[in-house]
């Protein structure tokens, strides 16, 4: 307790003498207040380990999802011991795969020759780079109407929050100030998404509802109270950002200010049926996104490499799957390795404090509790290599096991319980699929589980492994019953009462909640209520194509689950469209609604 205190006071002179500090610059100075004689040459080599933590998000150029709780505890602190305001801009972007079908049909009609593959892949990239140039308009408006007269500076903070969600912390700034810049960002996107005419097409789930046309993002905001806590704002942001949404696109439908700056000659029905007039508006696309790229400096740079993580685990000739606590043991050894090269000498107390720098991954994905996107191509690598070194041991030819669970109706977890709160049934979910892999007999140090944004967990399971010196295998039968387990468990949480839920979580139920999930709204498809589950289970394929590189093979593993799970996912939402009535658990893709 007293060195807690202590702590926060380190931090509250900091922040009185050089304002608000990022947590890794925070980080630099109290290790600087702690230690004086520290070497500097260790910091450096703490500092290039550690580099990763500040890496961007490639979709956005915003934080990862992994310092979200970090960055708002430590604002919180701030406004707490500076009495300086900090507000939040939540921001949801809309429609991302109307946008998706949008530019298939675009494509498909301006090269009817390409495969179905390649047209899904340069559909997809573009959706990206929208939402890449959308926001950086959203950090930029902010920047641009922040009030320059001011003793002390506004400092933004951009945070990628979930898979449609991003944040901006905008420290100093107040309440009333932020309300006052929400529209004109608004406008910003609305002026981008207009002159790249994305402002027309259907909405996935809502075809005929032209107020729910085109892609943008909507906004609210709120203050972030010195407490930390805003589960309760957040949830008012989410209804507040569902009205802007309605109110953007009643604008859009009735009067479209912005109407004047879309494409030439954009038509929407010539595009997607003639080349001509496709690839027409291709080559403006392309033309308008390296303008706005350039209008509003959105170079993002690509985040520093973690290759050292599949470097060390093949020197170690690894005969498991590392933990957590394991990868983190072998960075910290090349660490000190590194340290000792460079003939610097460290007295316990200063390597303690270094290895708290060090140590920045893997980090837990805060919303759920498993592995972190960010990291899970790294860990997929390692499985690789343990997979080989099996291999080699027993002279026998195994591939990598994956499984990939979607869990579907996250948008009506969000309206109903509102993102604070549904992220307790995200982590109900993570625990289902780490508790199927427990009762299927594989063990922690078998299998690596991460969080890959929405409702989506992949894993890698080893084929083989060593116990008391015999090899054992995990077979097909084994991998079905995880599936299976994932199916079961879920139907035991539909079963569950949301309140009765939330009261076992310390959180007295607000008025109005379903009795139970299987009786949830799904928002994008009435039909379809309650939780559901696709799972995807199968030995990974090598597709040499992406495996040209000694290391980082994992993001393949990655793109192998996503494209299997997300066929599996079409095909149930086909069948699932056929019937709402509850369906046995006998064929492990299988879900239900009850």
């Amino acid at each position: 307790s007293h060195d807690i205190n202590q702590a926060v006071d380190f931090i509250s002179v900091i922040y009185a003498e050089h304002g608000y500090l990022t947590p890794w610059k925070l980080e630099d100075r109290l290790i600087a207040a702690y230690n004086p004689r520290l070497p500097q040459g260790a910091m450096d080599i703490a500092t290039m380990f550690s580099a990763f933590e500040q890496s961007r998000d490639r979709l956005t150029n915003y934080y990862q999802k992994p310092q979200t709780p970090l960055v708002m505890g430590l604002s919180s602190l701030y406004e707490q011991t500076q009495n300086k305001p900090v507000s939040i801009f939540e921001i949801d972007f809309s429609n991302m795969r109307g946008t998706n079908e949008h530019n298939e049909n675009v494509v498909k009609a301006a090269y009817p020759d390409l495969s179905a593959r390649d047209v899904s892949e340069i559909a997809m990239d573009l959706t990206d780079q929208y939402a890449f140039i959308v926001a950086s308009a959203i950090l930029k408006s902010v920047e641009d109407n922040v009030n320059k007269d001011r003793d002390e500076p506004v400092r933004l903070i951009p945070l990628r929050t979930g898979g449609d969600e991003v944040r901006v912390v905008a420290v100093n700034m107040s309440e009333e100030e932020a309300r006052v810049i929400l529209p004109e960002v608004h406008n910003q996107i609305e002026a981008a998404t207009a002159m790249l005419g994305l402002h027309d097409h259907p909405h996935a789930k809502r075809p005929l509802d032209n107020l729910s046309n085109g892609f943008g993002a909507a906004g609210a905001t709120f203050p972030l109270a010195a407490d930390g806590q805003f589960n309760d704002a957040l949830a008012v942001a989410d209804k507040e950002i569902s009205h802007n949404k309605v109110e953007i696109g009643r604008t859009r439908a009735l009067y479209n200010a912005f109407a004047a700056l879309k494409p030439t000659g954009f038509d929407l029905e010539k595009i997607y049926k003639q080349p001509l007039p496709a690839s027409r508006y291709l080559d403006q696309l392309h033309d308008t996104m390296t303008k706005l790229r350039a209008e509003m400096d959105a170079g993002a740079q690509p985040p520093p490499s973690v290759e050292i993580v599949e470097y060390v685990a093949s020197k170690k000739r690894l005969t498991h799957i590392p933990n957590k606590n394991a990868v983190q043991k072998m960075i910290f050894d090349t660490f000190l390795a590194s340290i000792q090269r460079h003939r610097i000498e460290l007295t316990p107390e200063q390597e303690k404090v270094l290895k708290i720098k060090v140590l920045k991954f893997p980090q837990e994905d805060p919303s759920s509790g498993a592995l972190s996107s960010r990291d899970f191509p790294a860990l997929a690598g390692v499985s690789l290599q343990v997979v080989q070194n099996m291999n080699d041991t027993t002279r026998k030819n195994e591939n990598l096991w994956t499984v990939g669970a979607s869990f579907h109706n996250l948008s009506g977890l969000n309206e109903t319980l509102g993102h604070g709160y549904s992220n307790l049934v995200l982590r109900a979910q993570a625990n289902i699929m780490r508790d199927s892999l427990h009762a299927a007999g594989i063990s922690d140090d078998h299998f690596c589980m991460a969080h890959m944004g929405n409702g989506d967990f992949y894993a890698t399971i080893q084929p083989s492994y060593i116990r008391d010196d015999k090899v054992f295998s995990i077979t097909q039968q084994d991998i079905n019953k995880v599936a299976q387990g994932i199916g079961e468990r879920l139907q035991k949480l539909n079963e569950t009462s949301i309140p009765d839920f939330l009261r076992h979580q310390g959180i007295s139920p607000p008025e109005g909640l379903p009795s139970h999930f299987a009786y949830l709204e799904n928002p994008r498809d009435e039909k379809l209520p309650g939780l559901r589950v696709s799972v995807s289970s199968r030995p990974y394929e090598i597709d040499r194509s992406l495996n040209t590189h000694g290391y980082r093979q994992g993001g393949a593993v990655k793109s192998f689950i996503n494209d299997h799970l997300s066929a599996i996912s079409a095909v149930n939402k086909v069948r699932w469209a056929i019937t709402t009535a509850p369906k046995s658990m006998g064929d492990p893709n299988n879900s239900f609604a009850l």
